[in-house]
């Protein structure tokens, strides 16, 4: 992957993370975002993650370059 969308997805993921945080432990929303994954689009590479909130991070999963 091209270091410019690599540089793209950690500040993306950072930003996600932060906002996740700012929800609280006690959030249904945090609750449920935990037990799934969700996906960010940057150019044509989609990203799968999965939020960690013991760790306090996003952890990609899964990446792939639609063509």
């Amino acid at each position: 992957m091209p270091a410019g969308i690599r540089r793209t997805l950690r500040a993306r993921l950072e930003q996600i993370c932060e906002g996740l945080l700012a929800l609280g432990s006690r959030s249904a929303l945090l609750r449920s975002l935990v037990q799934s994954s969700l996906a960010v689009t940057i150019g044509s590479w989609l990203f799968r993650y999965e939020f960690e909130p013991l760790r306090n991070r996003v952890v990609v999963v899964e990446a792939f370059q639609r063509r």
